[in-house]
């Protein structure tokens, strides 16, 4: 118990969940720009690759 009440503790779970939202928004943000790029003719290239 002393574990989760110190500050080393908290400080490591913030971090642990700026990671995965961090992580999300780039894995969102990775697929808007594959959508963009194979779907409409907004982004100048195709990604032809990751999406057959």
């Amino acid at each position: 118990m002393k574990l989760l009440s110190s500050k080393k503790a908290q400080l490591g779970i913030i971090e642990m969940k700026f990671a995965i939202i961090g992580l999300v928004i780039g894995i969102i943000l990775t697929l808007a720009i594959i959508f963009l790029a194979n779907k409409t003719g907004i982004i100048p290239f195709k990604l032809a690759f990751l999406c057959p």
